[in-house]
């Protein structure tokens, strides 16, 4: 069996997709690649399950379904169908029940984010899998503006092709909600509805496995028995894991294994085939601001006057002289449509007076004063009004933090903030991300920003802000190579902004051997365009880049002087 480094098999896919237009990649998952949404492997489920067959039955009648079943107690995953089977033989919808609940609190990973944006921006690879769930799914949906087309069962095998509009999704265990198959007799074989769509899916697909342990019948079988594709990927954690039958199998396709360290991690380095993929934040941003002009424009036309384009004025004066109930999307259109700040005002906090628990209101007024209106005085009074209302949303606890933090200069109370807000929501890496740089500039604790920061990169490892960030603490303790990693990602997926001129600045101080003449001349055009980073620190950068003996301390310390003032 021949096996290949995850950097050959980036490199041998990124031809693959930029060299020919008719091979696409089939993504074969299995549990392996739901784990780190929570939901147990296969082995898992069988040892857990296994432990309480051997609990439940006495000991001869034990001994008997080991023998009768030739259960291989270290490998328990292999007798998968077979331990289901016998855990849940007098109750089987106990069995599908303790499925349901298994699933139904799983979030779609990291994997399943850049999955979804693969089977998007790329049009024709496509997904088959022999799991239940609906992480793939829900992940289109979710982070993209495309609908699949999801074959959760085999009645729908006739509309299983690949298509450029709307990414397939092929579930041949069925989907959870359609009665999914874990019984042996039902996994042993294909059904036979799925055998000509998928040959026709890998006469053009490239089968790239990966999280299956191939302990079906019915897909190794396929497998085993289909048409040799043009090339074939078997992804996995170690190949001491794999059985002699998937081994023979890489081998008959003159496949490949390739040792990954996980399906997050994997989708993590597939971003260098795929360069069509926007920054995740930048592909959400613009989803969701499309999704509120349609909503904002259908809102208009709801609420406005039979006959006419547009919301009046008369009917603006209707809405609020009215003394029927107005909704928060009413108040909100009328302020969004209020000239007047003081009108304006008046008009959120008479929504915020009948609304108090609406988080996202306080959230919109709080910003209108301090950004549209420049009322400062009073925010921390409505700040803690929208808290005590609102005492479980993360976001408002975080931009209160923020606001002690960067306004009051309340060290205190803003970590106690950032803490609070990252105990309702401990995978954010947007709270994890400004609490480390809190631990860095106010309170010296490198350490603790170190652990923070890196936190924060399990959850989002492409935040701009928070790969610059941990550069800069990186930079500052002389870590250039490592730190150098995390600056190229935060210029890749950052805006014109403060994050990208504090990187180039980055460029210029410490990596002046290759990037001197470039980092002034960028430096230059974002300064040209009003882009600062106003107040931001860069003394440990300038104290490192002199001990780096830098060309131009002198243009290094007016950069940074610029930078940070307006």
């Amino acid at each position: 069996m021949k096996s290949i480094s995850t950097l050959t098999f980036q490199h041998t896919l990124k031809d693959i997709h930029k060299n020919t237009d008719n091979r696409k990649f089939c993504f074969v998952l299995g549990a392996g690649a739901s784990r780190k949404s929570g939901i147990p492997t296969g082995g898992e489920l069988s040892k857990r399950w296994f432990s309480e067959i051997k609990e439940r039955i006495d000991t001869t009648e034990f001994s008997s379904w080991l023998k009768d079943q030739k259960i291989n107690k270290s490998d328990l995953a292999a007798s998968y169908g077979s331990i289901y089977r016998k855990r849940f033989e007098n109750d089987k919808t106990s069995g599908y029940e303790f499925l349901v609940q298994e699933m139904k609190t799983a979030k779609p990973s990291f994997g399943h984010i850049i999955l979804a944006q693969i089977l998007s921006r790329t049009s024709g690879h496509c997904v088959l899998t022999t799991n239940f769930d609906s992480l793939v799914e829900s992940s289109v949906y979710q982070f993209t503006n495309k609908t699949p087309l999801v074959c959760g069962h085999e009645s729908l095998s006739g509309y299983a092709r690949p298509s450029k509009t709307h990414p397939l999704i092929v579930k041949i265990h069925r989907d959870l909600l359609l009665a999914p198959k874990s019984d042996p007799d039902e996994i042993s074989e294909l059904d036979p509805g799925w055998k000509e769509p998928l040959d026709l899916i890998f006469s053009t697909h490239i089968p790239i496995v990966i999280g299956y342990g191939g302990n079906d019948g019915s897909l190794m079988s396929y497998f085993e028995k289909m048409n040799k594709p043009s090339n074939f990927f078997w992804c996995g954690l170690d190949e001491s894991n794999l059985s002699e039958r998937i081994k023979k199998l890489i081998d008959k396709h003159d496949g490949r294994f390739v040792k990954v360290d996980g399906f997050d991690e994997l989708m993590h380095k597939l971003l260098l085939v795929f360069d069509e993929i926007k920054p995740i934040k930048e592909e959400l941003q613009d989803i969701t601001n499309e999704r509120i002009v349609i909503a904002n424009k259908q809102f208009e036309e709801i609420n406005s006057i039979i006959g006419t384009d547009k919301v009046s004025t008369k009917t603006e004066n209707r809405l609020l002289e009215t003394t029927r109930e107005l909704s928060t999307l009413e108040y909100d259109s009328l302020a969004q449509k209020e000239s007047n700040l003081e009108k304006k005002k008046e008009i959120y906090l008479t929504a915020l007076a009948k609304y108090p628990t609406t988080s996202w209101l306080w959230g919109k007024f709080i910003h209108f004063l301090e950004v549209e209106k420049r009322e400062t005085d009073n925010l921390d009074f409505y700040y803690q009004q929208a808290l005590q209302h609102n005492t479980d949303e993360a976001d408002l606890f975080e931009n209160y933090a923020v606001y002690l933090d960067n306004i009051k200069n309340d060290d205190v109370k803003a970590e106690e903030f950032y803490l609070k807000a990252i105990a309702l929501d401990e995978k954010n890496a947007n709270y994890l991300g400004n609490y480390a740089t809190f631990l860095k500039h106010n309170k010296n604790n490198a350490v603790e920003s170190e652990r923070y920061f890196l936190k924060s990169f399990q959850f989002d490892p492409y935040d701009p802000n928070n790969n610059g960030n941990y550069a800069q603490l990186l930079l500052e303790r002389g870590d250039l190579e490592k730190a150098q990693t995390y600056v190229n990602t935060a210029i890749k997926f950052a805006t014109e902004n403060a994050v990208l001129v504090e990187q180039w600045f980055y460029r210029y101080a410490h990596y002046f051997e290759n990037y001197l003449t470039q980092a002034e001349a960028q430096l230059e055009d974002l300064l040209s365009k009003g882009i600062r980073s106003l107040g931001w620190n860069f003394d440990g950068n300038i104290k490192q880049a002199k001990a780096q003996n830098h060309p131009n301390e002198e243009k290094l310390i007016d950069f940074a002087r610029r930078i940070i003032s307006k």
